[in-house]
């Protein structure tokens, strides 16, 4: 659950943008008070009113001096413990450097600290700089049709509804996938969204025929209702070419970095994943009609691959039984390590790691991933102190990190079961837990032929 102070200061990842480059070096000092109009507002408009203004989607306004007084302390309070802005990962340099970080600089911090201890003064009144939420540009709208998503029930997925849609493609050219926005309709009860790109002529993984056969068979199941349940990927069976949308709580517009892009023809097929969760009696009967949006190009320069291991969730279908995690530890891991060769993309030549999305559910506690020999400090690449599920997202390196294939990728998840009585399994559902790491790679253009 989030914390109160979240709560009252929740700002939407959707901006880009948001960062503390250009932030102040050094606080204000105590002979020279800090005001709202010269030293706050400054940060304020790069890093919280794209959320805390007048109609945006957090519940208080920073944007007008009285209500930002009155909220002075929570501000302090939240930015001290670095839960607002939300940006989860450390990014002070120790592990790993990322690119539009909304992390507010030490010296920003104190300011707003000192702000509110002065007792928030006004400052000399001036024209605010309103941030425009960012949208991408030309985009593609993928609608899934709408629904009435059911509880599946099962150990694995008490509440929730994993649905798959089958939709066109729509270029009548090859094309790259740039970049990806994700918009809920129904909030409350989207737990997530997977967008995977599939070539219905490709023989089904479970070699049962084509992917195009078996995903009409899945379909033809539940003929009074849209689509066709798929825990896991797109569906028991159908083979996936990529994942190019992967979308929480949290994120919101995604731009691919150096220039890349995830290809997308004419043949292919869309599949959009809704993971529904009902836990709250209250979104029973709801209903949902998600917008994906899509930013294609005519070329790139780069090819952008997807990766998403999670051997704790794959450990479901073990013959040595399943992994679990103990009730009533504060803190318990689980801890995985796989090569680039064993995510099966070590025979690409001039792979780089460019981005990383963590995921966990509600008992996530830290995590933390490491390119390279877990030993040495320089491979620290990720590392979340503080485990937020309701603010999740894609982190793209400020510069990419070469992989060989023989260069190990680490995942340490840390998790809190003190409210649990019996093991925790691995599983979809939100009751259940994951230790995913969303891994963006990219590479030179010749990687994507015969795509």
């Amino acid at each position: 659950m989030r914390t109160a102070i979240g709560a009252l200061l929740a700002c939407a990842w959707s901006i880009v943008g948001c960062g503390s480059d250009e932030g102040p070096t050094t606080p204000v000092s105590a002979a020279q008070p800090a005001t709202y109009y010269d030293d706050v507002l400054p940060i304020l408009e790069r890093s919280c009113l794209p959320c805390h203004q007048t109609g945006g989607i957090a519940p208080i306004r920073l944007d007008a001096y009285a209500s930002a007084k009155s909220s002075a302390a929570a501000m302090k309070a939240a930015t001290r413990a670095r839960a607002m802005p939300p940006w989860g990962a450390t990014s002070d340099g120790s592990c790993g450097t990322f690119r539009d970080s909304l992390a507010l600089t030490d010296a920003e911090i104190e300011t707003i600290s000192a702000w509110a201890d002065a007792g928030a003064a006004e400052g000399k009144v001036r024209a605010l700089q309103l941030p425009v939420p960012e949208e991408l540009n030309s985009a593609t709208d993928y609608p899934t049709p709408l629904f009435a998503p059911q509880i599946q029930g099962g150990q694995l997925a008490e509440f929730d509804e994993y649905r798959c849609f089958l939709l066109d493609s729509g270029v009548s050219e090859p094309s790259f996938i740039t970049g990806t926005q994700v918009i809920p309709g129904t909030p409350e009860i989207v737990h997530h969204v997977l967008g995977f790109v599939v070539d219905p002529d490709a023989p089904a993984s479970d070699g049962s025929g084509t992917n195009g056969v078996l995903m009409a068979k899945l379909d033809a199941e539940s003929p009074d209702r849209d689509g066709w349940p798929c825990f896991g990927m797109a569906g028991n069976g159908v083979g996936v070419s990529s994942v190019p949308v992967t979308w929480a709580p949290g994120q919101g517009v995604v731009k691919y970095p150096e220039q890349s892009g995830v290809p997308l023809l004419p043949k292919h097929k869309l599949v959009i994943q809704v993971h529904y969760n009902l836990a709250d009696s209250a979104s029973i009967g709801k209903t949902d009609l998600t917008k994906v949006r899509l930013q294609l190009a005519a070329s790139v320069e780069r090819v952008g691959i997807f990766s998403l291991p999670d051997p704790f969730l794959r450990s479901l279908s073990s013959p040595q039984g399943s992994a679990s995690l103990a009730p009533g530890q504060s803190s318990i891991k689980f801890t995985w390590t796989a090569t680039v060769t064993d995510l099966k993309l070590g025979s690409i030549p001039g792979l780089t790691l460019y981005g990383v999305g963590p995921h966990m559910h509600e008992r996530g506690h830290k995590y933390r991933l490491h390119v390279g020999d877990p030993e040495q400090a320089a491979s620290c690449a990720a590392d979340i102190q503080a485990w937020d599920f309701h603010w999740q997202r894609l982190y793209f390196y400020a510069e990419p990190r070469p992989v060989q294939p023989d260069t190990p990728i680490t995942v340490v998840c840390d998790y809190d079961t003190t409210g649990d009585t019996v093991p925790v399994l691995p599983g979809w559902g939100t009751r259940n837990e994951m230790c995913l790491a969303v891994l963006y790679f990219t590479a030179p253009l010749a990687a994507a032929s015969g795509s």
